[in-house]
């Protein structure tokens, strides 16, 4: 079962100048998903990314209904 979440984020990369903002729809799958927390968020971002967790800052988000 999928979960679609809206998310609006900004990401603090190094590798980038300043700061690049991210907003739209996450698909998400699989077991869980429907208690996802913003930490949890946030650690999938990050690693989907390429970045460090602290580098993620979300916004906004919730399930889309």
């Amino acid at each position: 079962m999928s979960t679609p979440y809206y998310a609006s984020f900004n990401v603090h990369d190094s590798r980038e100048r300043g700061v690049t903002q991210y907003s739209g729809i996450i698909e998400m799958t699989g077991s869980g998903v429907d208690r996802l927390g913003p930490r949890d968020l946030v650690v999938l971002l990050a690693r989907n990314l390429d970045v460090d967790c602290d580098d993620v800052e979300v916004l906004q988000w919730g399930p889309v209904h």
